[in-house]
């Protein structure tokens, strides 16, 4: 009976021995590591659904996805995982799943402890090379993981240590006191982790916090400071127009009375007294002034303008006239002559003559009409 026993032990081993030889010298399409990463996670997938369909619903809650990715997750989550690696040649396979996988009480277990299970046969590639890294012999191998910071490591990020491994059948009840016994001796490491790590959280939350509070004070101080910018852009630019307004003001007042201090050297002396063919103008100026002047017959309409235009610099000195009128200058005159019965506006022209325009030959009373708020200002 011992002899079988031996020679039985002795064809496991040479039928795994078999494996890894086999498995690296077959040779196997190159794949990338996308293609292997989907590959393995549709084998978990499968290895779940053969279970389901041999074993039934009741099982721990295995985690769907690659090996890798359970690893990531309970390292980025702080938790334990419990890596189960099977094969069916074996004879502890199917009483360990039947017995223990289903057992209430180690689901129950895994469920209040937040244990991640990962289990995967070692005929698929994710799981041998699983066998090899963390030295199975035989099956089914259970191996408990979890992040640890190495000693003489301070400072440095958590890596995933398997903390136990057992091998063969195993109770639920003896699954259960390996992994109460893996978490009180690791969970205070894990849970200082946890605390470090939420620190650090802590600490990133408040840097950012300040941030963007910083960010935040210093875009409504740019802000402001835009909007004073603008305000004082605007201010200057309306000083600007408004300077620019007022000496274009200026400018148009002075060329005006420089225009009229050289037209008024070119107004016609007044007929003389034995002229016959003379036209008598009676003006009715805006102060209410009223004034007569007489003009030759062939004097244009426009020297009757002239005249009540240049009439406030009658009395000046010839000193302080203009010998030629300013350049880029057009003059417009700011009133009107009207006849006010029947009402007649006399419109300024420099070619047509007195005695032709309908009211004003021989003679004509008229009423200067101011076309600006001007006129008191400049008489």
């Amino acid at each position: 009976m011992g002899l079988m026993a031996i020679l039985y032990a002795c064809m496991n081993f040479i039928r795994e021995v078999l494996q890894i030889v086999l498995y690296f010298l077959i040779p196997r399409p190159a794949v990338g590591d996308g293609q292997n990463r989907q590959r393995n996670s549709q084998l978990a997938t499968q290895f779940i659904q053969k279970f389901v369909e041999k074993y039934g619903n009741v099982h721990p809650e295995f985690f769907r996805g690659t090996l890798s990715e359970a690893m990531e997750r309970a390292k980025n989550e702080l938790r334990f995982v419990m890596v189960i690696l099977q094969s069916d040649e074996h004879d502890d396979t199917d009483k360990f799943n039947r017995d223990t996988l289903t057992s209430e009480l180690l689901i129950t277990f895994l469920r209040e402890n937040n244990i991640i299970t990962w289990a995967g046969d070692v005929k698929d590639p994710e799981s041998f090379q699983a066998s090899i890294t963390l030295q199975a012999t035989t099956y089914p191998f259970i191996a408990i993981i979890v992040a640890q910071i190495p000693h003489g490591s301070t400072g440095s990020s958590p890596r995933m240590i398997a903390v136990d491994r057992f091998e063969g059948f195993s109770t639920p009840e003896n699954m259960i006191a390996r992994l109460t016994i893996s978490i009180n001796r690791y969970g205070s490491e894990l849970q200082r982790i946890r605390s470090e790590r939420a620190g650090h959280e802590a600490a990133r939350q408040i840097r950012a916090q300040q941030d963007d509070a910083y960010l935040a004070s210093l875009k409504a101080d740019q802000e402001k400071e835009r909007k004073a910018h603008e305000l004082a852009e605007a201010k200057r630019l309306a000083e600007e127009r408004a300077r620019k307004e007022e000496e274009a003001r200026q400018l148009l007042a002075l060329n005006r009375e420089n225009w009229r201090r050289w037209a008024i050297t070119q107004l016609p002396d007044e007929p003389h007294p034995n002229e016959t063919e003379v036209a008598k103008l009676s003006f009715k100026l805006a102060n209410g002034e009223r004034v007569v002047r007489k003009f030759r017959a062939t004097d244009t309409v426009e020297t009757a303008y002239i005249f009540v235009d240049t009439y406030h610099l009658k009395n000046e000195a010839s000193s302080s006239t203009v010998s030629e009128p300013p350049s880029n200058y057009k003059h417009t005159f700011d009133f009107l002559l009207v006849s006010p019965y029947p009402r007649i506006v006399h419109h300024v022209d420099k070619f047509k003559e007195i005695k032709s325009e309908r009211g004003l030959w021989p003679s004509a009373n008229l009423i200067v009409e101011g076309l600006t708020s001007d006129d008191d200002d400049e008489e």
